[in-house]
C-alpha cells in the first residue's frame, strides 16, 4: 500500500501543478531570462531562426530545452496559448 499512497501523492502533486500553471515550459524558460537575453530570443523568433539553432544557443548558455518544447510553442499548440 505504501508504494501505491507515494504514485498517489505524486500524481495529485503534478495534476496540481498543471492546473496552476498556463504556461508552457517555453515560457517558463523564457521569463527566466535576464531582460537582454529575452530580447536576443525575440529577435532570433523575428528572423525565423531554425529550431535547431535556437536551442543549441540556449543549451550553450545552460539552459535546459528540448526542440519538441520550442516547436510546440512556435506552432502554438503548448499549454499557454489554451487559456
Amino acid at each position: 500500500m505504501a508504494l501505491e499512497n507515494a504514485f498517489n501523492e505524486i500524481i495529485s502533486k503534478r495534476v496540481a501543478g498543471r492546473l496552476l500553471s498556463n504556461q508552457c515550459a517555453y515560457k517558463s524558460l523564457y521569463d527566466s531570462l535576464s531582460e537582454k537575453d529575452q530580447q536576443t530570443l525575440d529577435k532570433a523568433w523575428e528572423k525565423n531562426y531554425p529550431v535547431n539553432l535556437i536551442v543549441q544557443a540556449l543549451r550553450s548558455e545552460g539552459h535546459k530545452c528540448s526542440s519538441d518544447t520550442i516547436r510546440v510553442h512556435r506552432n502554438g499548440t503548448c499549454r499557454c496559448t489554451k487559456e
